[in-house]
C-alpha cells in the first residue's frame, strides 16, 4: 500500500527526477529487478510530498485492511505524517480503530462519526429488494421480516 502511494505522488510530479525513475525501472519486474524495500519507500515518500504545496492521502476502509499488516501500516503513515508536515490524512472505518490509531499512529485530528437514521436504512433496503434480480424468490411476508429485522438490528448503530 505504501508503494502504491509513493507511485501515485510520482506521478503527479511534473517530471520524475532521475533518482525516483531509476529506483522503479530496477524494481520494475526485469530479470533481477525486486520490488522496492519499505525502507527505501519510506526515505523516498516524504521527498516527493515535499515537490507538494499540499498533500492529502485518503484510506478508505482501514478496518478492511489485513488485521496482520495494520499496525506496520499505521506506523509507515505515522512517519510520512512526521517527515510531511504539509500531508494530511483522511481516514475512515469503524470506530474501533480509534484505539489501534492512538496505539500506532497518533490521535486524529477531528473523529467524525457517520450513522444511517432508520429512514436512511429502509430507504436503502426498499432500493434493493424493488432492484432485486429474482424477485419471485421472495413473498410479501419474507419482505416484511427482512424490511422489520434489518431497520431494527440498526436502530442503535
Amino acid at each position: 500500500m505504501i508503494a502504491s502511494l509513493l507511485r501515485q505522488f510520482v506521478a503527479g510530479l511534473p517530471y520524475i527526477p532521475e533518482e525516483f525513475a531509476k529506483a522503479f525501472r530496477t524494481s520494475s519486474g526485469q530479470l533481477g529487478g525486486r520490488a522496492l524495500q519499505q525502507e527505501r519507500i519510506l526515505e523516498m515518500l516524504p521527498r516527493v510530498l515535499a515537490s507538494f504545496h499540499e498533500t492529502f492521502i485518503c484510506i478508505d476502509a482501514l478496518d478492511e485492511f489485513p488485521v496482520e499488516h495494520r499496525a506496520e501500516f499505521l506506523k509507515c503513515l505515522k512517519y510520512i505524517a512526521e517527515k510531511s508536515p504539509n500531508t494530511r490524512f483522511f481516514l475512515t472505518g469503524r470506530p474501533y480503530l480509534l484505539v489501534e490509531l492512538d496505539k500506532h499512529f497518533l490521535r486524529p485530528g477531528s473523529v467524525l462519526k457517520i450513522q444511517p437514521s432508520p429512514g436512511d436504512i429502509t430507504r436503502y433496503l426498499t432500493n434493493k429488494l424493488n432492484n432485486d434480480p429474482e424477485p419471485d424468490a421472495m413473498d410479501d411476508y419474507l419482505r416484511q421480516e427482512i424490511m422489520e429485522n434489518i431497520a431494527r438490528g440498526h436502530s442503535d448503530v
